[in-house]
């Protein structure tokens, strides 16, 4: 289909019967939905496209779907904005912390979570909501640890969407 949406099929059968060859046939209409994908966007294109810090000559607003730039991220004790304007040195939670707001604002923005996606993100909202994982524990976490290891797993599956990779619609042109 050219666009996404609900959308009506109309089926036909047709047969002939074995006994009489006489032809018949019966018509079904079928509901069908097609999901709507928009292309996604960089943690760099977000970081640089808010209102109040820039340096984009246009701001998204869809940061206001999520708050706004300083909106606090679950309990980092930092906004948003501040999340992305840290530098991960290897800490785990900001690798994914990144990759996990670019995703929440391709969603706002209209590119629809294909499922593998939507567990993926649900799953580090998981994570964060855990009191426990804050942003100085997850960085004392060194090598092999598991919970290490899933935040870095999922910011690459994140990642990926945010990138166009497995986003059904790819990655934007950041001239929008």
């Amino acid at each position: 289909f050219d666009t996404c949406g609900d959308e009506t099929v109309s089926n036909t059968a047709s047969f002939v019967t074995n006994d009489t060859s006489t032809p018949g046939s019966d018509n079904w209409d079928i509901e069908i939905s097609i999901p709507c994908y928009s292309c996604s966007l960089t943690q760099g294109y977000w970081k640089t496209h808010s209102q109040e810090y820039g340096p984009a000559a246009h701001p998204d607003d869809t940061w206001d779907l999520v708050g706004g730039p300083n909106a606090l991220f679950f309990i980092s004790n930092k906004s948003y904005i501040q999340v992305l304007q840290t530098t991960p040195k290897g800490n785990a939670y900001y690798i994914l912390a990144h990759q996990y707001i670019a995703a929440e604002l391709n969603q706002e923005n209209g590119a629809g979570f294909p499922s593998e996606i939507q567990v993926a993100f649900d799953d580090a909202t998981t994570l964060f909501d855990n009191h426990l994982n804050t942003p100085a524990n997850i960085a004392a976490l060194k090598g092999k640890s598991a919970l290490r290891k899933q935040f870095i797993e999922l910011a690459g599956i994140l990642g990926a969407f945010n990138e166009g990779t497995t986003n059904p619609a790819g990655h934007c042109d950041e001239q929008i």
